[in-house]
């Protein structure tokens, strides 16, 4: 299972589960009382869908590391069955192994926009326009006069 620690607050813990249960919006709703608009607003929030992939993908049949298993399981089979009978299809080897790979290379690509999608989670930022007026060293500003008299002195 995924050591990262998804945030996610108690109500959206509770639609997620049930929708992993029941599969259903409609049916989330109908079992928990709730209107379809608030399911909705929480199984669109980040921290939710984020829940909702972590369980689908790394527990029960459908973990990426129980299929592949079984996949290497079942190449390792027809390695076995080709080399006892002397008689085999290579088509059946090689359609597994070429799903084995294509497997591994989305996970890897699902990976990657994941890091990409991380690394660019900014939640605050903070940015700075300078205006300078563009024209010579102190614009006519009050601010511009206010340097112009601290850096060359007040000549009144």
């Amino acid at each position: 299972m995924s050591k990262e620690i998804t945030p996610i607050s108690p109500e959206g813990l509770e639609v997620a589960n049930a929708y992993l249960q029941l599969g259903s919006i409609d049916l989330v709703c109908q079992s928990m009382g709730i209107e379809r608009y608030k399911v909705v607003e929480l199984m669109g929030k980040r921290e939710t869908k984020k829940y909702i992939d972590t369980v689908y993908y790394d527990l029960g049949y459908r973990n990426r590391n129980n299929i592949a298993a079984l996949l290497d399981e079942m190449i390792a089979s027809k390695l076995v069955e080709a080399q006892e009978s002397e008689i085999y299809s290579s088509k059946d080897l090689a359609d597994l192994m070429m799903m084995a790979h294509k497997m591994r290379m989305d996970e890897i690509k699902i990976g990657l926009e994941a890091e990409k999608v991380a690394g660019t989670n900014i939640r605050n930022q903070t940015n700075v326009q300078i205006n300078d007026g563009g024209g010579g060293k102190f614009d006519g500003t009050n601010y511009g006069k206010l340097l112009e008299n601290l850096v060359n002195g007040d000549k009144k």
